[in-house]
């Protein structure tokens, strides 16, 4: 499948904002080139120093505006010296002097928009039906967090990537003596599936997440925990103790076919240690977040080796098996997921 096919496979799923970059990825002085979907776009600072994201193409010939320059707000095609201001709109043709006259002619710019340090693209053809992206990160606007943004490419697609970041029995193996042990406590859950949204909250207050649980719960309180998918791509894991709390909420934008790049939110606040402790924080979230991306490099060579993928499920599973109903109903028609209404008692061992 060529790059440019992909989006063709995704039926329903275009129709959603998804992230292509963070606002702190795109300098003042030259253009950036970003996927989504297999479509390459172009991003720049325009005269507001706000970011415009076109196709990566100029309508002239087709040269990628990204191998360009920014002048003044503008971004100057790298082939003929043609430019466009952040409207989209042809400011200059370095061949008609100046007998330059103004057109209609346009760069394909997309829609988009800036918000809680993200840059979200509307990947649909047609006009938003949502005029802003409706998620919001949590804790944004809690000040004694800390809050910072991970950025990771991962080999694989994006059903299987929610899948895992709300898979527990996958971390004593996959995490261990990072983030679980197997301790062999049973633990029950409850799945509740509704409103586009896969929800299991563990019902384990003695469950503990490894050395961790010293740094984020020195008072040992009861862990209340919750993993949720929120269509089409989002995750969200809450580890509640008390007044304390520690969040990982990731959004994957699917790049092709088996690459997926996923933009982690991490927001924790532990009382006084809080701040300290943040870089700390950040070498171990992203040395947890890279042992998932070698056991999903493993995982999707079965969906590449292999025409028919037929798995086996258990208990543990169930999040597995309501997430993939969901994508495959949304694919074909995003409405209906609103239709898929039930819930589930689960127990397994960790």
């Amino acid at each position: 499948m060529q790059a440019s096919d992909f989006k063709k496979t995704q039926g329903d799923l275009i129709n959603h904002w998804y992230i292509i970059a963070l606002e702190s990825e795109i300098p003042t002085d030259k253009p950036v080139q970003r996927w989504v979907m297999g479509i390459p776009y172009v991003l720049f600072r325009n005269s507001g120093n706000t970011i415009s994201v076109f196709e990566d193409r100029c309508p002239h010939r087709g040269a990628m505006l990204s191998e360009g320059k920014c002048i003044n707000g503008k971004i100057k095609c790298p082939y003929h010296g043609w430019e466009f201001n952040g409207d989209a709109e042809l400011t200059s043709i370095p061949s008609e002097g100046n007998d330059f006259k103004t057109r209609d002619w346009k760069a394909n710019q997309v829609y988009s928009y800036q918000k809680d340090n993200c840059v979200w693209i509307w990947c649909g053809s047609d006009k938003p039906e949502i005029e802003i992206p409706p998620w919001s990160f949590p804790k944004i606007d809690d000040g004694r967090a800390s809050k910072y943004f991970m950025i990771t490419d991962f080999e694989n697609q994006v059903g299987p990537l929610v899948q895992n970041f709300m898979d527990v029995p996958h971390t004593v193996f996959v995490h261990s003596k990072w983030f679980r042990e197997r301790s062999l406590i049973k633990v029950p859950a409850t799945v509740d599936v509704g409103d586009g949204r896969v929800k299991v909250t563990y019902l384990q207050p003695n469950d503990s997440i490894g050395f961790m649980e010293a740094i984020v719960n020195p008072k040992k309180q009861p862990m209340v925990h919750t993993d949720e998918f929120i269509f089409p791509n989002l995750t969200r894991v809450d580890y509640q103790f008390g007044d304390y709390y520690f969040i990982i909420n990731s959004q994957c934008t699917p790049i092709s076919e088996f690459k997926t790049r996923v933009f982690t939110w991490i927001a924790y606040y532990v009382g006084l240690p809080t701040k300290p402790m943040t870089s700390f924080m950040k070498f171990y979230t992203r040395r947890v977040i890279e042992q998932d991306v070698e056991i999903m490099k493993n995982h999707v060579q079965h969906l590449k080796n292999f025409e028919s993928n037929t798995y086996y499920s258990t208990g543990a599973d169930e999040h597995h098996l309501a997430i993939d109903r969901m994508l495959q109903t949304g694919m074909k028609s995003r409405s209906e997921i609103l239709k898929i209404k039930y819930q589930k008692e689960r127990e397994f061992w960790i």
